[in-house]
Parts: structure tokens; sequence; C-alpha cells
């Protein structure tokens, strides 16, 4: 892979299209996209802000948008790149970029947007000081590469 391709991107993930992501067109369906970005980004909270999926706070989704670019098939080697691209008050973005490394083009890109959220009083939250300080050292850290 080349390195520009998910440069800026702290948690890489590369894997090979499973035959289950193929639909009947015989590309990856398009649900799988918004799937392997969902991974990404749990993975990136568990990673950054250590707190337990079923804690008492973590994070709900507002929005997602998706653009798909190409098409992508059945056992083509693929890296997905996933980064914060904007902080709020109580929400942020999370930024994927989706490539084929067998192919070296961009496949698609997106972004969700989520709200920090306290589950016990179900009201969303003010993103807490510790999460912005762990968001901001692991932008600025390494590549981290998740399988």
């Amino acid at each position: 892979m080349q390195r520009s391709m998910l440069e800026g991107f702290p948690l890489v993930s590369r894997f090979t299209v499973p035959f289950a992501d193929i639909d009947m067109m015989q590309h990856v369906n398009n649900v799988a996209y918004i799937r392997w970005a969902e991974m990404m980004r749990s993975e990136y909270f568990a990673q950054v802000m250590k707190e337990p999926i079923n804690g008492e706070r973590g994070i709900i989704q507002a929005t997602i948008d998706f653009t798909y670019e190409r098409q992508l098939h059945y056992r083509e080697g693929i890296a997905i790149g996933c980064r914060i691209s904007r902080i709020g008050t109580k929400s942020w973005d999370f930024g994927y970029e989706i490539w084929s490394e067998t192919r070296s083009h961009r496949a698609a890109h997106g972004i969700t947007t989520v709200v920090a959220f306290d589950f016990v009083t179900q009201t969303s939250i003010v993103i807490p000081e510790p999460w912005r300080d762990a968001i901001a050292a692991y932008e600025a850290g390494p590549q981290r590469f998740f399988v």
C-alpha cells in the first residue's frame, strides 16, 4: 500500500473482501461499507476513550453520509482509514476512506456524526475533557493497524 493512500488516518484496517459482503450484482453491497465504518468507529472509541461499549456513557450516531466512488469485488485487498475530522461541544465527526489496495484507488469515503451520550440519564452530554485530550493525542500519534 502506498503511504499516501491513508496518510493522516491514525487508525487503519486491512483485509480481503469476504464473500458474505458480495451482492447479486457481483460487487460489495453498499451496506458492507457502512458496517466496516461501524467496525472502525467502535474500535477507535475502544482504543481512545477506553470506555466499555455497554458503559454508562458513550456515543450515539446522529448522521451518516457515504459516497461510493468505485466498486469493490470478492477477495480484493482493501484498507480503511478512520479519523476525527471535527469536534464540537457535544458532537464530533468520524471521517473514513476505503481504498482498494489491489487497484490502488479510493472506493468510498464518508462521515458519521456522533453525539456524546449519558445512557443513565438518556441525554446528550458535553464531550468530556479526558476524551478530548485522548482524541488529540491519538490523532497526533503514529498510525495504528487494526485487523
